[in-house]
C-alpha cells in the first residue's frame, strides 16, 4: 500500500467518525428532548393527581355536611312530630276532662 492510498483511507475513516460522532450527537439530542418531554407529562400527571385529590376532599367534605344536614333534619322533624303527639294527647286528655265534668 502507497502513501496515496494511506492518506486517502486515513481520510475514509475520519469522515465515516466524524459522520458517527454527529449521528451520536443527534440521536443524544433527541433523547434529551424526549427526556424533557417525558418531564413535563410526567409533572403534569402528578399536577393532575394532586388537583383529583384536593377535588376528592372536598366532596368528602361537603358530603359529611349534606349528611350531618340531613341528620339534624331528621332529628328536627322527629322532635316536631313528637311535640305534636304530645300536644294531641294533652288536647285529648282535657277534652276527656271538660267532657266528664260535663
Amino acid at each position: 500500500m502507497d502513501d496515496t492510498q494511506a492518506q486517502l483511507l486515513t481520510e475514509q475513516l475520519s469522515r465515516l467518525k466524524d459522520s458517527i460522532e454527529n449521528r451520536l450527537q443527534h440521536i443524544s439530542a433527541e433523547l434529551e428532548h424526549h427526556k424533557n418531554l417525558e418531564a413535563e407529562r410526567l409533572n403534569l400527571l402528578k399536577a393532575q393527581i394532586n388537583a383529583n385529590r384536593l377535588n376528592t376532599s372536598d366532596q368528602e367534605t361537603r358530603i359529611r355536611k349534606i349528611d350531618d344536614a340531613v341528620i339534624a333534619y331528621k332529628t328536627s322533624t322527629t322532635i316536631i312530630q313528637a311535640g305534636q303527639a304530645a300536644l294531641t294527647l294533652i288536647t285529648a286528655a282535657i277534652a276527656a276532662w271538660l267532657w266528664s265534668k260535663s
